[in-house]
């Protein structure tokens, strides 16, 4: 059966291994299972997106090894990558959900998500046309939730933002364009790699704060050869993501103190 119109099936990418530094750093097996308030990773993600009404059905991908096998449980199902690396894992995600057209790819490692942040940035893919539609995040937003966090930010004419972990992309890019995805994908946390991709002239421009929205989903478009729609959130755990210990430090303390919170309001 296809997703309904109202709702997107989602893969969860987590086809890492042993040789992350956050895996390395917690003696994981990958770092969707490095743990955060006593809970993996992953779990945290799950927790959001089962709790999502626009979501429909929920595909994790794990690495070759198949780390998670033992560890996930229902309703998400799990689909294993044939490579270690990020196209392998996106293929794998199409293979798994052979009837849909048009995939919310979300990242293992964003502890802080929550439903209402994914049910805001589906609800904005649905109605697009676009073969991917990138989740950009207000920095504010994430400065405001993870003080000196650190996140890579543009200046924009619309204002300062940072990149998310989550995507709608098209079944066609990933088959056609999958290269594409992993160079992009590869090089977003690098400044001298997207250097390298956009040019200097367009760097400097964004750089200058001269740039819109628009123009930067153009250059994107024609470096990808499809249609790329950034989608704008002002939920922060779309960005907050887990690089590295000081990351997963900082992640502990929040989610102990919105579980502290949680209990406290139902008491």
């Amino acid at each position: 059966m296809s997703e309904s119109t109202e709702q997107m099936p989602v893969a969860v990418l987590a086809g890492g291994g042993p040789d992350d530094k956050v895996a390395k750093a917690t003696g994981a097996p990958c770092k969707a299972l490095a743990e955060v308030g006593g809970r993996p990773l992953v779990a945290w993600v799950l927790d959001a997106l089962n709790g999502a009404e626009l979501v429909s059905e929920i595909v994790v991908v794990q690495g070759p090894a198949q780390p998670l096998s033992e560890q996930l449980v229902a309703p998400a199902r799990l689909a294993t990558a044939r490579g270690p690396e990020v196209l392998d894992t996106f293929r794998a995600a199409v293979a798994a959900l052979p009837e849909s057209e048009r995939i919310l790819c979300v990242t293992a490692d964003l502890p802080l998500l929550t439903s209402e942040a994914i049910d805001d940035f589906v609800g904005s893919c649905l109605p697009l046309q676009a073969e991917v539609s990138y989740a950009i995040v207000a920095a504010d937003a994430v400065e405001r939730a993870a003080p000196g966090r650190g996140k890579t930010v543009a200046r924009l004419r619309e204002g300062r933002v940072t990149g998310g972990g989550a995507a709608c992309v098209s079944r066609r890019f990933i088959l056609e364009y999958g290269p594409s995805i992993a160079e992009v994908f590869a090089r977003r946390k690098s400044k001298l790699g997207m250097l390298s991709m956009f040019g200097w002239a367009f760097v400097l421009r964004l750089a200058l704060g001269r740039l819109s929205v628009t123009e930067l989903e153009k250059r994107a478009s024609e470096m990808l050869g499809c249609t790329l729609q950034a989608v704008r959130s002002e939920y922060a755990g779309l960005a907050l993501d887990v690089d590295n210990a000081d990351d997963l430090e900082l992640a502990g303390r929040h989610v102990g103190q919105l579980t502290h919170d949680k209990r406290s309001s139902q008491e």
